[in-house]
């Protein structure tokens, strides 16, 4: 079964930001490429690179079948095997505390990377909204955050 991920407001307002700001750097960079390039190449390849990585790897959806969780994305989908897992459930924002990015993208096509709450410890976020979040914890007890926009029909899709 299928659940969407749809990007929330802030998200999406990031992500314009720097897509628009890639493009004037890209059209300065030509326009100034007889005079001083060389000072605009880094940034430019900088915004470029991390724009496309971010949307490769953007939740675009989560598939669950009787063997996996699967976090879609336009490459290299990450599987999580329903065999590892230990507990699953839906999270408030106040069961979530305040999140602390250690290391990912905080808005740009969604939120992922690993991040860090007091009240949720270390976990790899796969979200594309700021809600809806559903914690899913390995037997390891590494843990996993995902935000699909049915939260209730992921819960019963889990429980087959």
């Amino acid at each position: 079964m299928r659940f969407n991920a749809s990007l929330d407001k802030l998200s999406k307002l990031v992500t314009a930001i720097i897509a628009i700001t890639s493009l004037v750097l890209i059209v300065v960079g030509v326009i100034k490429m007889q005079e001083d390039a060389q000072l605009l190449i880094f940034p430019i390849s900088l915004l470029s690179v991390t724009l496309f990585i971010t949307f490769l790897y953007a939740p675009l959806g989560y598939e669950i079948n009787p063997q996996n969780i699967s976090i879609i994305r336009r490459v290299n989908s990450f599987v999580i095997p329903r065999s590892e897992i230990l507990s699953i459930e839906p999270l408030s924002d106040d069961e979530m505390g305040r999140a602390w990015r250690l290391f990912g993208n905080g808005g740009m096509f969604g939120y992922t990377g690993w991040f860090s709450s007091s009240k949720q410890g270390r976990m790899r976020w796969f979200v594309s909204q700021r809600k809806n979040y559903i914690a899913i914890t390995l037997q390891n007890h590494k843990k996993y955050i995902v935000s699909p926009d049915d939260v209730d029909g992921f819960m019963q899709a889990m429980q087959y």
